[in-house]
């Protein structure tokens, strides 16, 4: 989409004055937000009309867990659980995304109206990502507000939106990278599930990163769902481990939200050929 137009004017000598008026940043920005918000708007809150019960099904899992551990541990892990609650949520709802673009890509065709028009592959992805977010809104924002009566300093609490955004972030750029090289919703639905569990079950979420053997924990550093964990543990003063730090958990978060941008906008599969 061009960005630049000529625009001339005319003195009173009769001189001819070229100005060059380029949109500036700002207004490309507002441009592709407006094109996101399209975009959330059919296919989140025209869905959400229809279907309201979303919301409730979209926040079954996190939920249960959460209850099966409070029961099963009498409150004693109330907070671990609260962490990889949350953790969860943002990771199935970031990876969703996979399964909604293989479906709007497979079955509906939708994928194809918006290759043919001027609107980029990330903003396609941050629109349908922002749905996704959308459907998770309530259930986010009870478990973020369960976590956040155990951060006592108000400094915390921007450290507590940053983690959410980056892992959600991240998440769905992993998601729409995985959806565009399949080619059928049998494969997206199954391959989905499988990185849902290998990032919010396996890994120490729900659980301390020291109940794993010593061989494990250093594996456990190269997954982002740890680091989430472990910078959520941090900031409601639970212990981690001496040679991690909040610093570490941000970069490595950062890296992998970078890396799978780059996938996701390079190696991505936008235009069939």
């Amino acid at each position: 989409m061009s960005v630049a137009r000529n625009v001339y004017f005319f003195s009173s000598q009769g001189n001819t004055f070229t100005v060059r008026a380029d949109l500036s940043m700002s207004a490309t920005i507002i441009t592709t937000v407006k094109q996101m918000m399209i975009i959330a708007y059919m296919t989140g809150i025209l869905w959400l009309q229809r279907n309201p019960l979303s919301l409730v099904f979209s926040a079954i899992s996190p939920f249960s867990l959460l209850f099966v551990l409070f029961v099963v541990s009498n409150g004693q892990y109330v907070q671990l659980a609260l962490v990889g609650s949350l953790v969860m949520a943002l990771v199935g709802y970031g990876l969703s995304l996979g399964q909604d673009i293989s479906f709007y890509k497979t079955e509906y065709k939708i994928q194809d109206m918006f290759v043919s028009s001027p609107i980029s592959s990330l903003t396609y992805m941050l629109g349908l990502a922002l749905s996704q977010l959308l459907f998770g809104l309530p259930a986010l924002l009870v478990l973020s507000g369960m976590v956040a009566v155990f951060v006592t300093p108000t400094f915390f609490l921007p450290l507590l939106i940053g983690i959410i955004l980056l892992t959600w972030a991240s998440m769905s750029s992993m998601g729409f990278f995985l959806s565009s090289h399949m080619l059928h919703m049998r494969n997206a639905t199954q391959i989905i599930s499988f990185v849902n569990v290998l990032l919010a079950i396996l890994p120490p979420v729900f659980y301390s990163l020291n109940k794993l053997p010593q061989p494990l924990q250093y594996v456990s550093y190269f997954i982002p769902t740890t680091h989430a964990s472990l910078i959520l543990q941090s900031i409601i003063g639970l212990e981690t481990p001496k040679e991690w730090s909040l610093t570490l958990g941000f970069g490595v978060l950062i890296i992998y939200l970078i890396g799978f941008l780059i996938l996701a906008k390079t190696k991505a599969v936008w235009r069939e050929n």
